[in-house]
């Protein structure tokens, strides 16, 4: 087993103890044995139960109840070992078990072991226990916790590498010509992570969020549900009051050169970071956003509005690549520039357009419906045109 997961079943062992002897239990010490005995070992009365508890990192019933059989098994031998005398108990744990699943549990283990106890517990207090008398150990989640987890979990689901994974799950619905992601079918949230390009605990955090808000299914792969209610969630969590910084064209003919320069800074940006030879200064990401984005992926559907240019930091030496500057910037703009609040959810899963990179179409979507500039109107027209696919498969 993996050190992270050692500790983290430590933990949760550490957690049964402690709720052992608040309820008056007594942690006893146990024999020396060659299998290194149980998880605990504790008496109430003059009833002795040996506890063997097994942590799982995704609360979904397809892992709790391989994991919960191991345990089964493992605490019928060391209390078989006692005499027995002891009263075997299985425990899973996890960070958060739903009512469904501590239920699952519960059949599964009367049905195949009724004379073991089982119970299920959680991070957030979350006791379920059955048999023998355990039922005493029982308790509901903290009202606390529970309340901290709607208030946060809302704003946490679209973090930035959280819209970068939302973005591949989605990507099987929009053409890769509209949306860069890694795409396939995920059976987990560690293979989301990898393909990602995330930490494995980024993967789990998000399958859970979205298990909690109840927009995963999870039986066959990850599938998203309720995508429009997902959605709209997403809109209305990218409405936030945005900085932008108005730059001109240095000379008076840049304009019609903007998108010539655009794609030969990229080339050069990617042939630096494929040189491995290449030292010094790293040059920013950056793409088209916005409804110069649109047109380019060929929704245009506003006009007259100035490009919106996505850099992910205010580079003086990449915006003269490109024939701007902000110095001479007043009141009007030739081009908006803008460092993304989410630049891993932004540039990850831009595309290219004949070497122009660009922001991918949900990422449009989510920056032009709040534009005072007929942006509502651009939104409904990708929602009709692009998004009708997505919400259609997740009905189907």
């Amino acid at each position: 087993m993996p050190a992270h997961q050692q500790n983290r079943g430590a933990e949760f062992v550490t957690l049964l103890a402690k709720a052992l002897q608040k309820a008056g239990w007594h942690i006893e010490q146990q024999p020396v044995s060659a299998d290194g005995g149980a998880d605990i070992m504790a008496r109430q009365g003059k009833k002795i139960y040996v506890f063997e508890l097994k942590a799982s990192s995704e609360a979904r019933k397809d892992r709790a109840i391989p994991l919960i059989s191991q345990a089964i098994l493992e605490a019928q031998r060391v209390a078989a070992h006692l005499s027995g005398r002891a009263i075997p108990v299985a425990v899973l744990a996890s960070a958060h078990v739903s009512d469904s699943l501590a239920e699952d549990v519960k059949d599964f283990a009367l049905r195949n072991a009724p004379d073991v106890g089982v119970g299920v517990i959680d991070t957030g207090g979350f006791r379920r226990f059955t048999g023998h008398g355990l039922e005493v150990l029982n308790a509901d989640r903290s009202h606390v916790i529970e309340t901290r987890r709607k208030e946060v979990s809302p704003g946490n689901l679209f973090s930035d590498l959280n819209q970068w994974m939302l973005k591949i799950l989605l990507s099987q619905s929009i053409p890769d010509s509209l949306l860069s992601a890694p795409r396939g079918h995920y059976e987990n949230a560690s293979q989301l992570a990898e393909a990602a390009g995330v930490s494995t605990m980024s993967g789990f955090r998000l399958g859970r969020q979205l298990s909690e808000e109840g927009f995963l299914e999870e039986r066959g792969g990850l599938r998203l549900v309720r995508t429009e209610e997902l959605l709209e969630q997403w809109l209305r969590a990218s409405h936030y009051r945005v900085q932008e910084t108005p730059a001109r064209w240095i000379l008076s003919g840049e304009k019609n050169s903007f998108y010539p320069a655009l794609r030969s800074y990229e080339s050069r940006r990617i042939s630096r970071l494929s040189d491995p030879k290449s030292v010094g200064r790293v040059p920013p990401r950056l793409c088209l956003g916005l409804f110069a984005a649109a047109e380019v992926l060929g929704f245009k559907f506003v006009h007259g509005i100035q490009p919106h240019l996505y850099i992910e930091r205010i580079d003086q030496e990449a915006l003269r690549e490109l024939g701007l500057s902000l110095e001479t910037a007043g009141r009007e703009a030739d081009v908006f520039v803008r460092v993304p609040k989410y630049p891993e959810a932004v540039f990850r899963a831009a595309v290219e357009r004949d070497g122009v990179p660009t922001s991918d179409i949900l990422q449009v979507w989510l920056d032009v419906s709040n534009h005072p500039a007929r942006g509502k109107a651009q939104a409904n027209l990708l929602r009709k045109r692009v998004f009708s696919q997505v919400l259609d498969k997740a009905h189907a």
